[in-house]
């Protein structure tokens, strides 16, 4: 059996991605779970039905991370780090390590730590997840057979309900806060509006420009020039409370306040559904005819697409020996994950024009 390790795993969405696991990988892998409060993290451990480990670990403590990552075959991470202590470990140790950062600087980390070491042909998957990740394998495949590309809009339409952890609800909010380049020009995060269609919603909404790490990557593997990301939430108050807390400065103070005020602010009703949508639009040439193409995905959850996603691209890297830093649209594609995620509450619609 495979050892399957997820740091992180105590979190909103380390939670998911340990019941993904087991799923997706059939219950055929030894999981362990790590965490360095070690009462939180046995409980965690104990409340699988399968035989889960649970092992001590404090990123912070790079000989304890070289100790307890040496013998493991996947290393799934699900925690920020400000140095990639986890992917070196993994590197030295030849171990396929999945990453679900979305901030390219941090890729940027990985890279040239792989770069400098003996063994850079170690598989890194970087970006997993829902947006980056799905999102990036969405335009893989709808700029597939176009001969020339003119535009490309990435739309995410978030949930105000959804189930989501502090640190995933603290990225969202400092992707939203940078500075967006846009035709020539630099402007703030989260001011531009525009419409585009999700399915299952019967009018366009509207969404707001921001600044994304995934364009970078797609930009230099798949040469897509330009495109535009998007995101809203599906509560217009929601967006304009957002929008007049990056403007007055708020958001970048929240980041340094307690966690416990933002468990107060972000409230989570199970008995409310928490459905997120992306849709991928496409403007260009094909067989010598303008095209648009639209393709528009709804599922039941944003941060358990994450998990299924992420548990995925694990099985997909290891199967096909993936090798160096890869981003999940070098690994795969859109029909090949969603055939292994497998989950009816992901549903899929292109639209041509």
């Amino acid at each position: 059996m495979k050892k399957v390790m997820v740091i992180g795993a105590s979190g909103v969405l380390g939670k998911l991605v340990c019941i993904e696991l087991l799923r997706i990988f059939d219950n055929q892998i030894k999981l362990i779970v790590t965490d360095y409060k070690t009462e939180r993290g046995k409980k965690l451990a104990n409340s699988f039905n399968n035989n889960v480990q649970f092992q001590y670990l404090d990123v912070n403590e790079e000989e304890n991370v070289k100790q307890v990552v040496k013998d493991i075959d996947i290393v799934v991470v699900v925690l920020k780090q400000k140095i990639p202590n986890i992917q070196k470990c993994c590197i030295d140790n030849k171990i396929l390590c999945v990453d679900v950062t979305p901030f390219y600087d941090f890729v940027e980390k990985v890279n040239e730590l792989n770069q400098s070491a003996e063994n850079n042909d170690v598989g890194s998957v970087v970006m997993s997840g829902f947006f980056p990740g799905l999102s990036g394998l969405m335009v893989k495949k709808a700029v597939s057979d176009f001969k020339e590309v003119t535009e490309i809009n990435v739309g995410l339409l978030q949930n105000t309900n959804a189930k989501a952890g502090i640190s995933g609800i603290l990225d969202m909010l400092k992707i939203i806060t940078q500075q967006v380049h846009f035709e020539n020009k630099v402007i703030s995060g989260f001011t531009k509006k525009r419409k585009i269609y999700f399915l299952n919603h019967l009018k366009e909404k509207e969404v707001r420009l921001i600044e994304h790490s995934e364009k970078i990557l797609l930009k230099d593997k798949l040469r897509t020039n330009p495109i535009n990301y998007w995101t809203s939430w599906n509560v217009n108050a929601f967006n304009k409370q957002v929008s007049l807390l990056r403007q007055i400065g708020f958001i970048d103070i929240i980041h340094k306040l307690n966690n416990k005020f933002l468990s107060k602010v972000v409230k989570h009703n199970p008995n409310k559904n928490e459905s997120a949508s992306l849709t991928v639009e496409v403007k260009g040439i094909v067989d010598n005819n303008e095209r648009v193409r639209i393709l528009s995905l709804s599922t039941s959850s944003d941060y358990h697409t994450t998990a299924m996603v992420t548990a995925s691209l694990a099985k997909i890297a290891e199967q096909k020996n993936v090798k160096g830093v890869v981003c999940p649209f070098e690994i795969t594609n859109l029909d090949e994950l969603l055939s292994e995620i497998n989950c009816p509450n992901i549903v899929i619609q292109e639209v041509e024009m």
